[in-house]
C-alpha cells in the first residue's frame, strides 16, 4: 500500500513538473510572451512617435501657406513670380582634389 501512495505521488509530482517546465503555460512559454510584450511595447512606442512627428507636419501644412511653400520650394525647386533662379553647375571639365584623391594619382616633386 505504501509503495503503490509514493509511485502515486512520484507520477503526480513528475506531472506537475512536465506542466512547470515543458507544458502549456510553462516558465518557458511565460518568458517567451513576456519578450514578445516588450518587444511590441517598444515597437508601439516608435510608431506613436512617429505618428505625432506625422500629425504635426499635417497640422503644420493645413495650417499656414510658410510649410506648403517651404515645401514646394525646397521638394519641387518652386520659384515666386518676380524671383530670379540661378542654379550653379560645377565645371566637370576642371579636376578638382577629390577626382585626383579618388582615382589615386599624386602630385610628385622631382
Amino acid at each position: 500500500m505504501y509503495r503503490v501512495a509514493v509511485i502515486a505521488l512520484v507520477v503526480v509530482f513528475a506531472g506537475l513538473q512536465y506542466r512547470l517546465w515543458i507544458g502549456d503555460g510553462s516558465l518557458a512559454q511565460v518568458h517567451h510572451l513576456q519578450s514578445m510584450h516588450q518587444k511590441i511595447v517598444r515597437e508601439n512606442k516608435h510608431d506613436r512617435a512617429r505618428n505625432n512627428a506625422m500629425q504635426a507636419r499635417i497640422n503644420d501644412l493645413k495650417s499656414g501657406v510658410g510649410a506648403t511653400e517651404g515645401r514646394a520650394r525646397v521638394e519641387m525647386g518652386m520659384v515666386k513670380p518676380g524671383e530670379t533662379f540661378f542654379l550653379t553647375v560645377p565645371d566637370e571639365s576642371a579636376p578638382t582634389k577629390a577626382s585626383h584623391a579618388a582615382s589615386g594619382k599624386t602630385a610628385s616633386a622631382g
